[in-house]
């Protein structure tokens, strides 16, 4: 290069002087300047090993040369590339740096954990009601190394604090049930039932029986008491008229079930008359007290299987053996075999207080009676296996049960089991029982004799108010009162069904009264109907009766079209004809509280139990779910 080019290039050179001195100044360094790019988000600057600093990616570690000559394209590129999903606006990324996108390979960064003390109190206080866990649950050592690894901060709650809050939340969730009562525009039929713990302390269950405003048949347990002593009737029925004041219910009641445990006419009476007095009930309490239509299913099934607990034994007996070894069970199914026997049947060994499950046994047990019979000639150590006549005895008896088995079945499985399942049902076991006792078996004869005097006993009480709950049944109506009497009792029929539409007529115009009298003045100058919402019923067509109806349905849709009548309706179809715990309506046995519960104290008993059908009532009033006893699998 040229002097003259090197001057030209210095004169273009600037060099900053000090005005005073004309000396030049030292170079200042350029400050570091952030980066503002959102690249930046995603990479990380570092120095190589060979010096230089390099751009490494968070996300897969890959290294690119930091240079302001290349800049950030190549960055940009490379999470376009590899780590956003194709077809996604990728502009934000380019522009926007307060808020970076998320890569799709990568979780999102998790909020910081904050221990909620409330939250963690009351979700405990819930499983322990929904689930029936331990009061100690969280004293176990167990149970706190868990809970520590979860959350160092955790503040343990010793077994008084846990109890103190299930009865708080009790408390919380009465006062929510005690307005829903208050609230209720219809009346409530009550059923009560007496439990024992292993200590033989009794304890009653009041619950409430209601159909809501959407027509669901409803239930809910008020009470789970200690009953003091003495327990005669005048006691008890002080003891109970407190518990329904406390719940405001006493003038809304339609009827009372009593458990026959406590089935004592001083005090049905007693209190019907107190309530007389405060003219709170329909017609003076003519249905006031009510029976349980599973509780007499219960006590004639019983009859009867006290006259074969001869055969039922044998049978237990029969099945425990095939069960008892490999050995004997492959002896069974080389019989079975030989008569071509349907192996997945399989038999079922039964609990003896569940006549449900003794029902099940013995028709498990039925098509192997070859099986059974082919064995004892096999196995000399077999020796419990029926004889000819009690295998022929046994088929009758099962046949008979079966009748009884689905009759229950009807309202027990039953989603909504209203009051008019259960007259058709009972009608069915009554005949059957009539039938049998006129027959020709003596030995059927006699027992099924006994079973009808016991049934007669109890249908004369309530067989008049299920007969008007089976007549607000559109699919029936009068017609199957009419002919269900001319089955059952055909000498007095034309009696039971006056007696039936006096009954009928006497209620509706009883609630017809109620409700005018409640009405407003300018709905008294309204003119007078020619027919009632009754007699228009009656005389409209049957559904039909062959097809699947919900009563409730069909009332909840024509309750515009008969709205007295229908009022009247939804209190006689929540009459409770079976207890609130299905598996109950095939027990012969006592209602016993299990270990658990029976060690609580009476306070913390009734407020886990209550609150439990209160929160969780789909799992019905012990979570425990139905028995049916032990099938014994034979392949």
């Amino acid at each position: 290069m040229s002097e003259d080019n090197m001057d030209m290039n210095k004169s273009l050179v600037t060099v900053e002087t000090d005005p005073e001195t004309e000396t030049p100044k030292p170079a200042r360094k350029k400050p570091n300047r952030k980066s503002y790019s959102t690249v930046w988000n995603y990479f990380t600057k570092q120095m190589g090993a060979d010096g230089k600093e390099k751009a490494c990616c968070n996300l897969c570690n890959r290294e690119y040369l930091v240079s302001p000559v290349f800049g950030t394209t190549n960055l940009h590129r490379h999470i376009e590339h590899h780590h956003i999903p194709k077809g996604r606006n990728v502009g934000p990324i380019m522009v926007a740096r307060a808020v970076p996108v998320q890569p799709a390979n990568v979780a999102p960064n998790p909020k910081p954990f904050k221990y909620d003390d409330a939250a963690f109190k009351d979700n405990l206080t819930r499983a322990i009601v929904q689930h029936e866990y331990k009061y100690e649950l969280l004293e176990e050592d167990g149970m706190k190394k868990i809970l520590a690894t979860i959350c160092p901060d955790l503040k343990f709650l010793d077994t008084g604090t846990v109890k103190s809050d299930v009865v708080k939340l009790y408390e919380k969730e009465r006062k929510k049930v005690l307005l829903l009562f208050e609230k209720l525009a219809r009346r409530v039929s009550l059923s009560i039932d007496l439990w024992t713990n292993v200590k033989t302390e009794e304890y009653i269950c009041v619950t409430a029986h209601y159909i809501d405003r959407d027509w669901k048949l409803q239930k809910r347990i008020l009470n789970f008491k200690y009953i003091p002593s003495p327990h005669d009737g005048t006691s008890l029925t002080g003891f109970i008229s407190s518990l329904f004041k406390s719940w405001r219910v006493e003038n809304k009641l339609f009827c009372i079930t009593v458990d026959d445990a406590l089935s004592d006419d001083t005090l049905v009476d007693i209190y019907k008359a107190q309530l007389n007095g405060k003219k709170a009930l329909l017609l003076q309490g003519k249905f006031f007290s009510c029976k349980c239509c599973a509780r007499v299913i219960n006590l004639i099934v019983h009859e009867a299987l006290k006259n074969i607990d001869l055969i039922v034994y044998k049978i237990r007996e029969c099945v425990k053996y095939v069960k008892g070894s490999p050995d004997r069970k492959k002896k069974f199914l080389d019989c079975a075999k030989k008569y071509n026997i349907d192996m997945d049947l399989g038999l079922r060994q039964d609990i003896p207080t569940k006549w449900r499950t003794t029902y099940l046994m013995i028709e498990s047990i039925l098509p192997y009676k070859d099986a059974f019979n082919d064995l004892q000639n096999r196995d000399a150590s077999f020796t419990d296996c029926l004889d000819s006549n009690e295998w022929q005895f046994i088929e009758k008896m099962y046949k008979f049960l079966k009748i009884i088995y689905d009759a229950t079945c009807t309202f027990s499985t039953a989603t909504y089991p209203t009051a008019n399942l259960c007259f058709q049902a009972i009608c069915k076991i009554q005949y059957v029982l009539k039938e049998e006792s006129r027959g020709m078996d003596e030995i059927i004869q006699s027992v099924a004799a006994k079973m009808l005097s016991i049934f007669d006993s109890y249908w004369r009480e309530f067989s008049t108010i299920l007969s008007v709950a089976v007549v607000l049944d559109p699919r029936y109506k009068l017609d199957l009162v009419d002919y269900a009497f001319e089955k059952i009792q055909k000498e007095e029929k034309e009696f039971y069904v006056n007696m039936v539409r006096q009954s009928l007529y006497g209620i509706f115009n009883e609630y017809k009264a109620n409700l005018a009298s409640s009405s407003k003045s300018k709905d008294k100058e309204r003119k007078p109907e020619g027919k009632s919402e009754l007699d228009r019923y009656l005389e409209e067509p049957k559904s039909d009766w062959d097809k699947p109806l919900e009563v409730l349905e069909w009332w909840k849709e024509n309750q515009p079209r008969f709205p007295e009548l229908a009022k009247m309706a939804r209190d006689i179809l929540a009459i409770p004809i079976c207890p609130a715990d299905p598996e109950s309506a095939f027990s012969i046995g006592g209602k016993v509280l299990d270990q658990y519960r029976g060690s609580l104290k009476p306070d913390e008993l009734e407020a886990l139990i209550c609150t439990k059908d209160w929160l969780f009532p789909s799992e019905g009033s012990d979570g425990k779910g139905e028995d049916i006893g032990l099938k014994v699998e034979l392949n």
